[in-house]
């Protein structure tokens, strides 16, 4: 690392589905409020499905009602993903080789994204129950290397607006896989 590279998260490179669309500085100041002050539905139900054991459970009907509302969530969430997929176009979905951390992300895509425009991104992260993280980014690097005839486009985003707890959902998500990483490395050494 150079004197004049500081990073504020840890990176780590990964495979994740991703969505994205451009937005207009109009979009953005509508949704800026909304991202920031919402996290992510999803998050309750990491408590749900973590914490569910803690939970004093009186009777087999107390936790068969506790399976049954975290069986209905799912269902809400995946009824969710299929019917945002049919109803918009402007969104472009992929699963993606990315470097990401809690400041933002960098992926290959065959979408030009400009310099300096705002773009609205969601993340899925690949952990039980599958947290979408929503941020609102600026891409800050666009480099279009050519390979074969085939135009892909390696884009940075920087994170502007995103919930803290979804930050830090990313974050314990980016440790996670860190730790997965050297203890493969500690077993392979062995």
């Amino acid at each position: 690392m150079t004197g004049t590279e500081r990073r504020e998260y840890f990176r780590i490179h990964d495979r994740l589905p991703v969505e994205f669309r451009k937005i207009s500085a109009d979009e953005f100041s509508k949704l800026q409020d909304f991202i920031r002050y919402n996290a992510t539905q999803v998050t309750d139900k990491l408590n749900e499905a973590y914490f569910l054991k803690e939970r004093m459970i009186q009777t087999e009907s107390d936790q068969t009602s506790i399976f049954m509302g975290i069986i209905n969530k799912k269902l809400d969430m995946i009824i969710d993903l299929l019917y945002r997929s049919r109803k918009s176009d402007t969104h472009h979905k992929r699963l993606v080789d990315v470097v990401i951390s809690g400041s933002g992300i960098q992926f290959e895509s065959d979408i030009l994204i400009s310099e300096n425009d705002y773009v609205e991104l969601k993340v899925v992260l690949p952990v039980f129950p599958y947290p979408t993280i929503t941020a609102l980014c600026r891409a800050v690097r666009n480099v279009a290397p050519e390979r074969g005839g085939f135009h892909a486009y390696d884009t940075a985003m920087r994170f502007l607006v995103i919930n803290e707890k979804d930050r830090d959902l990313l974050i314990n998500y980016v440790f996670l896989k860190e730790r997965e990483r050297l203890r493969l490395l500690k077993e392979s050494a062995s």
